[in-house]
């Protein structure tokens, strides 16, 4: 195999190119670090949140609070001494009816059929014969 030489030319093409983008790499790894704490920080704040949140998802069938509460900031209409607006913080059930399933009373009644469905398989009867 041939041993392959670079020319003096593409010697300095190169050493120019690497001074003119060191700038780009070193954001890029700057970035990249930075992106690495974020994520590390980022598993941390999961497992802390799963660790809250278990005992939730096992009285829901795996739904978290997120999906569960909405957080709701209202302006009272105040204001404080420093003359700034006060807000109260609320937070409210998402979907109350489907996460706490409505019972009927014990003496309520079964459903009756309604006119409708006895007068619609009447029709389907007579053209059968």
């Amino acid at each position: 195999m041939e041993e392959k030489k670079f020319s003096k030319f593409f010697v300095a093409s190169l050493k120019r190119t690497a001074q003119n983008v060191y700038p780009l790499v070193r954001q890029r790894n700057k970035l990249q670090k930075q992106i690495e704490e974020a994520q590390e920080e980022l598993n941390s704040i999961n497992v802390q949140l799963d660790a809250y949140q278990a005992p939730i998802k096992e009285q829901t069938g795996g739904y978290t609070t997120d999906e569960l509460i909405s957080r709701e900031v209202i302006d009272t209409g105040k204001t404080d001494k420093n003359g700034k607006p006060v807000k109260q913080t609320v937070y409210k059930l998402i979907y109350p009816e489907t996460i706490v399933p409505t019972t009927p009373p014990a003496n309520a009644e079964p459903e009756a059929d309604t006119d409708e469905t006895t007068d619609m398989a009447e029709p389907e009867n007579e053209s059968a014969e």
